[in-house]
Formats: C-alpha cells, sequence, structure tokens
C-alpha cells in the first residue's frame, strides 16, 4: 500500500513538473507586446449596441448576428466580396429590418439602424450565395445568401437573409 501511494505521488510531482515547464515554456514564446484593442468612441459604442439589439430581437433567431472579429465563418469562401458606403449599408439595413424584424416598430427599428451604420465609412461585404435558391437583387447588391462583414468595430457581422420577398 505505501509502495502504491508513493508511485501515485511521483506521478504527481511528475506530471507537476512537466505542467510547470510548459507553461514557462509558452510564456518565454509569448510577445513581449500585446495590441491593444482600441478604445471605442460613444458613437462607436452606440452603434455596437445598435447591432446588438439588430441581433437580439430578429424575428428569425441567427439571421443576423455579430462574432469575434476575423472569425473563419463556415459559409466562407465567399462567391464574391464588394466594398459599400454607410449610405448604401444604411439603405441595406433599412431593407432587412423591414422584413427580418416585422415586430419591431418603425422608429425603434429606424433609430437601430441609424446607429448601427456609423461604426466605419465603409464595409466590406463577402457574400456567399445560397445555392439552393435565386439570388433577389436589388439596386445592383444581392440581397439572398449571407453577408459578412468582417472587422467592424473588432466584431465581424453575419447577415443571412432568410426571406427573399421585400
Amino acid at each position: 500500500m505505501l509502495q502504491f501511494k508513493l508511485k501515485v505521488l511521483f506521478l504527481y510531482i511528475i506530471f507537476g513538473s512537466v505542467l510547470v515547464g510548459c507553461n514557462n515554456s509558452v510564456n518565454s514564446y509569448s510577445p513581449s507586446e500585446t495590441k491593444s484593442l482600441k478604445k471605442h468612441s460613444a458613437q462607436e459604442k452606440e452603434a455596437l449596441e445598435s447591432l446588438t439589439q439588430l441581433q437580439l430581437n430578429a424575428d428569425i433567431k441567427n439571421s443576423i448576428y455579430l462574432t469575434f472579429g476575423n472569425t473563419n465563418h463556415n459559409q466562407l469562401p465567399s462567391d464574391s466580396s464588394f466594398t459599400i458606403s454607410q449610405e448604401t449599408f444604411r439603405a441595406v439595413l433599412f431593407d432587412y429590418t423591414k422584413i427580418h424584424h416585422i415586430n419591431i416598430p418603425y422608429e425603434k427599428r429606424k433609430n437601430w439602424v441609424e446607429a448601427s451604420v456609423k461604426g466605419k465609412n465603409t464595409y466590406q461585404v463577402y457574400y456567399c450565395r445560397d445555392k439552393a435558391k435565386k439570388a433577389l437583387i436589388k439596386h445592383g447588391l444581392p440581397y439572398s445568401g449571407t453577408w459578412i462583414l468582417p472587422d467592424v468595430l473588432n466584431k465581424d457581422i453575419v447577415i443571412i437573409w432568410r426571406r427573399l420577398w421585400l
């Protein structure tokens, strides 16, 4: 019995040494400088809060959501990409909320959209087509499939067009 306890104690000591050794080796390779996240302005904070409200209040869960920035989304690789202005993003979000936030009063949707678009001046969009459905084009933009807007205030915005009618 004593011999068994000694073996167990010996294994704990070895295991603990390996963990400490691994921990120290990982720390020794970490960069001396860490990139700190830029503090958001009041306008940017309001944009994030409004985007979160759009996410939380969508009629269909997960039709719009925020993820960590530069995430490897399962919809990628995209079929195409394009850049849109803040004004275009505003128009798109108004159209989007008209069909995905039906139960939210117009004034509330309008306020969320107006604040949401102030996160950036231009937005990169990765478009992932839904091959099972016909693409709906409005104002020269695809209003179907999935849009991924990367790195908006350290988040990715994912918009999934679930209904094809406007």
